[in-house]
């Protein structure tokens, strides 16, 4: 029974937190396209313990995802094994908010708390005066 009762919690945790991180960056560009949103990009590495937090603390509010889900496709890229379409970074993590169009609307270096990420959404959104697919 503990081990049902396990399974089960295991499974609901999983239902929440974490975006749901788009596979590449073209289908990230095609699925923001399509659903008329922007592209979030998280540039990381492993062994990173920012980068950790970011995905292990942070990510996992359910509140944070759901602003982010709203206007944008996460992607996340690993410095080291993705190719970063020439992005630049100085550190892990690099955050980029990035129209469907290309047009880069913000880049965020560093760690961010929940509180701190979720401020900046919010200022990024109202940076956002054109549909971001400019059509």
């Amino acid at each position: 029974m503990k081990l049902f009762l396990s399974l089960c919690l295991l499974g609901a945790v999983s239902l929440f937190g974490d975006p749901s991180w788009a596979s590449s960056y073209t289908k990230a560009f095609e699925k923001a396209k399509e659903q008329e949103k922007g592209v979030m990009i998280m540039l990381s590495k492993d062994n990173c313990d920012a980068c950790w937090y970011m995905e292990n603390i942070v990510f996992e509010d359910d509140a944070l995802v759901e602003q982010i889900e709203k206007n944008f496709v996460p992607l996340y890229l690993d410095v080291h094994d993705d190719d970063i379409h020439g992005l630049s970074f100085i550190g892990t993590p690099t955050f980029y908010f990035i129209k469907s169009s290309g047009e880069t609307i913000k880049r965020l270096d560093g760690v961010f708390n929940i509180k701190e990420l979720t401020a900046a959404l919010i200022k990024i959104e109202k940076l956002i005066e054109v549909p971001l697919d400019e059509k």
